[in-house]
């Protein structure tokens, strides 16, 4: 079949399978109903569920247990009640508990994991369409924790860790279908009491997105971590198949009369400080003076308008440094908060492997350098059964470094049901300044779908190409992939395949040209035992082939052997198998090079995980085995002391030895960090890490006291060293590359 219409038709098959089979409503619904109730006068925000108006509204209770007695009634009693005025969502939480004086507390951040302490988790499905939902939960400390879930909390289907990520094992999950990082303008507190814990909610009705009118229903679901018993139980029961991102199992909440709100937020910063850069040979030193603004607006009540001018980052953590013994790009996520709202809007492709639109290419150099933001726009939510997404930056050029530049996004998407959706994507980034030598456009394009069949399975499917100047065929990148998951059972087959010439420059790459088969399964057993709650083995069976020749270029096989405690500790001992063509030299290390040839290799890596709630808890990992041509024998540590709810000290350490014939090297990676959290908005962060292969030590020191989420005052010190030979004294000798203390005021008005 001539690459035209083997194209056409791989979009085509996409589009009308999933008209097709996503028509049915396979999925039983849940039979878990509750009313919220209008409030005349709105609640006390003190942490306690004892207002009359409280003992009126009928409680969401009855939570069923998923871990670790599957089916059975929750070990202890919760009640959650939802009330409502014309400006906020109230919900009224009471955690019951027997032995109050045992009650697991153990951290104050916001967004802190609440799977290591007794928590709760509401999720708010507010289309009721089972797409898209927010999910607000807190502690006995009235932390705050906030997400948004799309895709029908379908996320990454790769399981296992294939070559391209890094060694050291510093790579996070990716699961794109769960924004971690959004942060919403809403208020909670928590008390512990003598029949356990309460909690009370207010979340304004500006900071969700619903479809305004009388007695509406939206999806419902609550989480309950009892962490002394590690019992999680829902209230619409689900199957340890599912996370509370599905949707779909969600109950119902009614009887909400909801208004339209357009809200108007403005957010003005002012920034000061000084800059001191001792690789520039002119001006090191710089003191640094900006003003900027975001506004945000909402056009209906389900899509929004956000504006910045002059954006800065300055309270943004640092990157977490990673060492890279693969010929392939690392990846470092994004952390800047304009782009991280409703960032799953945008999502396409493969998380971490072809990723059409990548923030983190707008406003940040390749080598790490910021890039000023002169103003952008975003116009973001649904309308109607669409969701919808257009982005337009505009950066600032930098003499030696970067261009003036134009970014475009365009993304639509059409939900249809049982967790089922086809969209189109386009991107385009222009340069604004002439003769810089830089090509002067790039453009991508694409089309997906996502099918839900029946309760577990999914096929989610895409194709993209590219338009860049200079470059010609062979531009395109596609990817289809079915999954079977049970609470028992997951089956994973997946066909990627991507053009020498596909060139997303607003995307993120791991490599081109090549064709991918990948084969996984998991079969998991929950064990009779009061000690192992679950054990699953499982494998991935992964093969490149050079794209044209049809030649094995790489290969990785997982199979691993996983035993999770009924604590929440964790054991795994996985054997890795890989091979290599290389075709030119490969630099592994500065001043060593493995040679072209073809290297088959094996590693076992055993890993160990603690008790997470405990207050000294870490993991430990061994890898040992051969490397291309040699051996590689490493140790991967971290460890954290935990004092109460407010102090944590965590660190990590790395240590990689090579042996090759061409020459031996070693890489150390230390990091560590320190969190004090006064309160749930207010806290003092450091991270410091030393890498060996760049002789860098490098601080970053945080001190906010916020208003809101991410308003308030924000004082940042930042610090790069080179080290030659740090940790031996004899050879000592450090430079300062640079220092910056800037001090950062913002602060939002609602109109």
């Amino acid at each position: 079949m001539p690459n035209p219409f083997r194209r056409a038709f791989f979009i085509l098959t996409c589009l009308l399978f999933s008209s097709s089979v996503a028509s049915p409503q396979e999925q039983p619904k849940s039979q878990a109903k509750i009313r919220a109730r209008h409030l005349a006068t709105a609640p006390i925000l003190d942490g306690l569920v004892n207002e009359p108006a409280w003992q009126e509204i009928d409680p969401a209770t009855n939570l069923v247990q998923q871990q670790p007695d599957e089916g059975q009634a929750a070990t202890e009693k919760t009640e959650v009640r939802f009330g409502y005025d014309d400006r906020y969502l109230y919900i009224g939480i009471i955690c019951f508990d027997s032995s109050p004086s045992d009650i697991v507390v153990n951290q104050n951040r916001r967004d802190g994991s609440l799977t290591d302490t007794d928590s709760i988790q509401i999720l708010l499905d507010t289309f009721h369409d089972q797409h898209n939902a927010f999910i607000f939960g807190t502690s006995p400390t009235g932390s705050a924790y906030d997400a948004q879930v799309s895709k029908g909390g379908q996320g990454d289907n790769n399981v296992g860790r294939p070559p391209g990520v890094s060694q050291t094992g510093a790579q996070s999950a990716g699961a794109a279908a769960l924004n971690l990082n959004w942060d919403a303008v809403w208020d909670v507190k928590s008390q512990v009491t003598a029949r356990g814990w309460e909690a009370e909610m207010a979340i304004p009705f500006a900071t969700l997105r619903y479809q305004p009118g009388k007695d509406r229903t939206w999806g419902l679901q609550i989480l309950r971590n009892f962490r002394r018993r590690n019992e999680q139980s829902f209230w619409s029961p689900i199957t340890r198949a599912f996370e509370i991102t599905q949707i779909e199992a969600a109950g119902d909440l009614e009887g909400l009369d909801l208004a339209l709100h357009r809200n108007l937020e403005v957010l003005p910063y002012v920034l000061g400080g000084y800059d001191a850069d001792y690789t520039r040979s002119d001006d090191p030193t710089k003191f640094d003076k900006q003003v900027g603004v975001d506004l945000k607006y909402s056009l209906t009540a389900s899509l929004t308008m956000d504006v910045t001018v002059n954006t800065d980052f300055a309270q943004v953590e640092v990157d977490e440094q990673q060492i890279n013994l693969t010929r392939f790009n690392l990846f470092f996520p994004e952390k800047r908060p304009f782009f991280l709202e409703n960032s799953g809007i945008f999502d396409f492709g493969t998380p971490q492997e072809t990723e059409i639109f990548f923030s983190r290419r707008i406003g940040i150099d390749p080598s790490g350098a910021q890039i000023p933001i002169d103003g952008g726009v975003r116009v973001s939510g649904t309308l109607g059964h669409y969701e919808l997404g257009f982005l337009n930056i505009k950066t600032r050029e930098v003499d030696g470094l970067a261009p003036a530049n134009d970014f475009s996004v365009i993304r639509v998407k059409r939900q249809l049901r049982n967790r089922s959706s086809v969209g189109v994507i386009a991107v385009d980034r222009h340069t604004l300044t002439s003769g810089t030598g830089i090509g002067a456009f790039n453009r991508t394009w694409g089309a997906d779908a996502a099918i839900g069949i029946g309760r577990y399975i999914n096929w989610q499917s895409f194709y993209a190409t590219t338009n860049t100047p200079g470059l010609t065929a062979s531009d395109h990148a596609l990817a289809s992939t079915a999954k079977y998951d049970d609470s028992h059972h997951q089956l994973i087959l997946t066909y990627k395949e991507t053009g020498k010439n596909f060139n997303p420059e607003v995307g993120y790459l791991q490599r081109a040209n090549y064709r991918r088969p990948t084969l996984a399964y998991r079969r998991t057993f929950y064990p009779h035992n009061s000690r192992i709650r679950s054990i699953y083995p499982h494998f991935q069976l992964n093969r490149w082939y050079t794209l044209g020749s049809n030649s094995l270029e790489s290969a990785f096989d997982h199979l691993d052997y996983t035993m999770n405690w009924q604590n929440g500790a964790v054991l795994s001992m996985p054997y890795n198998r890989y091979f290599e063509r290389l075709d030119k030299p490969f630099q592994v290390f500065p001043g060593i090079k493995i040679l072209p040839g073809r290297y088959p290799y094996s590693q076992f890596s055993p890993l160990y995980t603690s008790n997470q709630s405990a207050r000294f808890f870490g993991s430990a990992q061994v890898i040992v085995g051969s490397f291309y041509n040699g051996t590689q024998r490493a140790v991967n540590l971290a460890g954290s002391i935990r004092k109460g709810e407010k102090f944590l000290w965590s660190g990590t350490y790395g240590r990689n030895i090579i042996e090759l014939p061409v020459g031996n090297f070693t890489t150390d990676l230390v990091g560590f960090r320190f969190n004090w959290s006064f309160t749930p908005k207010s806290y003092l962060q450091t991270f410091t890490q030393y890498n060996s292969i760049t002789h860098q030590i490098g601080t970053n020191i945080r001190f906010a006291l916020l208003s809101t989420s991410s308003n308030g005052l924000y004082v940042v010190y930042n610090t790069n060293a080179i080290a030659a030979d740090y940790t031996d004294p004899h050879g000592f000798d450090r430079t300062t590359l640079s220092r910056a203390l800037l001090i950062k005021y913002s602060y939002r008005f609602n109109f």
